[in-house]
């Protein structure tokens, strides 16, 4: 199952003709880490056209849920039960409390970034009930290989920004107030005196996210990760036009199905660096291989 995030809704029959499977959809105020969101009232044409597509349909809930926020939740699941939503993103366990409660945690899909690097964590959420479980991006393609052996039921990001760095802060507002300054922009570029990468920030009412300096790309190894035994793969459009998300949608259900590629994969914005690197580095261990 290949799933992408898509930004428009007349871009959807591009996605299926291009091997897509599901589309993950964000919606205020659970969502977190989106450059475009749609309206409650927008996500039952979504359903419907996915439905005439034969396209499943998810949605990012993975803000962190607070005290104030749970009434508001109920309310939200119990809408997206209604209207039988496919599959539900969540990082916040109560999240899964709310959607035991009302009966779907089949629906759910644990992702909490870098927590799950191991078959014993996948086991543990898969006890649950839930749909699927998405393994730490950081981790070696020799890890997700031997957890992929040994559990089947989980997620992959392979391409895509991931957030490398979470504050609940407004940190860059809070830095152009200390200067004097005002600026209703929210997407920027951190560049660090000890690198020359830029590294993507987003800052949203949620808080502040600072991005790997690159996209993770899973072209050379995507054929091993199914022959693994994975099946679930997620690619992030975060900072991406809808037309690229289904070019690279297009590139990774060919080489699923073992076709020919004609496109110069070499010329792809991204990098593999992160399958051969060691999850954990020691002090006094020789530098990862890249």
């Amino acid at each position: 199952m290949l799933i992408a995030t898509i930004q428009n809704l007349e871009n959807l029959a591009a996605f299926k003709k291009s091997g897509g499977d599901g589309v993950l959809v964000a919606l205020e105020p659970f969502s977190i880490r989106n450059e475009s969101v749609i309206e409650k009232e927008q996500l039952i044409e979504w359903k419907d056209q996915c439905r005439a597509l034969d396209l499943r349909l998810f949605v990012n809930m993975m803000r962190m849920i607070h005290e104030e926020d749970l009434d508001a939740l109920a309310h939200f699941l119990r809408y997206l039960k209604e209207i039988d939503i496919d599959g539900i993103y969540y990082a916040d366990e109560g999240v899964y409390e709310l959607a035991r409660e009302i009966g779907i945690e089949d629906r759910l899909i644990y992702q909490p970034e870098t927590l799950v690097t191991s078959w014993a964590d996948v086991q543990f959420y898969k006890q649950l009930g839930i749909q699927s479980i998405c393994l730490a991006h950081e981790l070696s393609l020799e890890e997700i290989e031997e957890i992929a052996q040994k559990e089947q039921d989980i997620e992959i990001l392979i391409d895509g920004y991931f957030s490398i760095l979470y504050s609940r802060r407004h940190l860059i507002k809070n830095y152009m107030h200390h200067l004097e300054k005002k600026t209703d922009q929210k997407r920027f570029d951190l560049i660090e005196n000890t690198r020359e990468e830029r590294l993507p920030v987003l800052e949203e009412e949620s808080g502040t996210f600072v991005f790997s300096a690159r996209p993770i790309q899973s072209y050379n190894q995507i054929q091993d990760l199914q022959k693994a035994g994975v099946h679930r793969f997620r690619i992030d459009s975060i900072f991406s036009t809808d037309a690229e998300t289904i070019e690279k949608v297009q590139i990774y259900k060919k080489l699923l199905d073992g076709e020919r590629i004609e496109a110069n994969l070499e010329s792809q914005i991204g990098s593999d660096r992160w399958y051969h690197e060691q999850t954990v580095r020691k002090k006094g261990d020789k530098a990862c291989k890249k």
